[in-house]
């Protein structure tokens, strides 16, 4: 088997791998984008809820209420926080696959590269050989 068949295995098994890591940094791109949205709207939701305590402070003298109020409203700041560490924790996952996802597309390419110089240099070497058997033959018959 030729240096350049065995090259394109192994070319084959590289953007096999190279599309798995696309795959998984999509994956965890959209995961990453999903988190982003929940915790958009959660801070959506904290704007809404602290926005009605304020109307609540003007119309209601229910200390019960507000209390309650406030209470979801630390609710949903403690939800904000834990979703904040879990999007920096996603952020640092989906740097990872990217920079993984770009190591495999490197790779890819440089032995995509080999494998053709590879090839060039075999089609040179046989077309060196033909050309050594024509002159060969050549001199055979013509002395």
């Amino acid at each position: 088997m030729k240096r350049s068949q065995r090259m394109a295995r192994l070319h084959r098994i590289n953007q096999l791998q190279e599309k798995l890591a696309a795959s998984n940094f999509a994956s965890v791109r959209e995961r990453h984008e999903q988190l982003e949205q929940q915790l958009d709207r959660l801070r959506d939701y904290w704007n809404e809820y602290s926005t009605r305590l304020e109307e609540l402070k003007k119309t209601t003298s229910s200390a019960r209420e507000l209390r309650e109020h406030l209470q979801f409203l630390g609710k949903l700041d403690e939800a904000i926080r834990q979703q904040q560490e879990t999007l920096a924790k996603s952020a640092a996952q989906l740097h990872n696959a990217e920079a993984e996802f770009l190591e495999r597309r490197v790779d890819t390419r440089k032995i995509e590269k080999a494998t053709a110089s590879m090839r060039r240099q075999e089609l040179v070497s046989e077309q060196q050989q033909i050309q050594k058997e024509m002159d060969d033959i050549y001199a055979a018959f013509f002395p």
